[in-house]
């Protein structure tokens, strides 16, 4: 797992140290999460950056009736967390849940606050990960406002097939901002447009 997180690292700044990532790593705390465990709760704050090594994380909240909104997925190996609440330090609004059972390294904002001031290299890996997130977000609501469901749909299931083999239809669905029986009739080829 150390392997792996040291290879997503240098993916957002090649130039790390091996020093440097291992003063890092030494930062990071390793659990064990169960599935559909929550690793941040809407009304708390979210206190670490994730990188889930084998499980889908979805982010979602929960309107006045109680019903399930996913926001978005990020697929395994990615460093995610509940961004507004993290910067903040704010409760947050919404939930971030692993499906699958994974192994977790995670790190704290003071500790990742506190290797931003230390290194440079830390600072930018902080610099280039802002940047990716913003970047995601854009593309998502590119593709949200300029595709159609249908379209929107495929991308997913061509970009990351696991959300399809791992995610309910519902949270699929709902992330796309349609309902369960268009997404049915998109995957059965029976809607060219919601």
């Amino acid at each position: 797992m150390k392997e792996k997180i040291k290879q997503e690292l240098l993916k957002y700044n090649p130039s790390f140290s091996v020093e440097e990532i291992e003063l890092g790593l030494g930062l990071f705390e390793q659990k064990e999460f169960k599935a559909k465990h929550l690793a941040s709760k809407s009304g708390e704050v979210c206190k670490y950056l994730f990188y889930a090594e084998s499980s889908i994380t979805r982010s979602y909240y929960l309107d006045a009736d109680g019903k399930e909104h996913t926001l978005w997925m990020k697929p395994e190996q990615t460093f995610v967390t509940e961004y507004k609440s993290f910067v903040h330090q704010d409760k947050s609004q919404f939930n971030l849940q692993f499906y699958e059972d994974t192994q977790v390294f995670m790190i704290s904002r003071e500790n990742l606050l506190h290797l931003f001031q230390e290194s440079k290299n830390w600072a930018l890996f902080g610099l280039y990960l802002t940047e990716q997130v913003h970047i995601t977000l854009i593309d998502v609501f590119v593709n949200l406002l300029a595709n159609d469901a249908t379209k929107n749909y495929h991308y997913i299931e061509y970009m990351f097939p696991r959300f399809i083999q791992v995610a309910p239809l519902k949270d699929i669905a709902s992330m796309l901002q349609i309902s369960q029986v268009s997404l049915s009739r998109i995957r059965a080829g029976k809607q060219l447009k919601s």
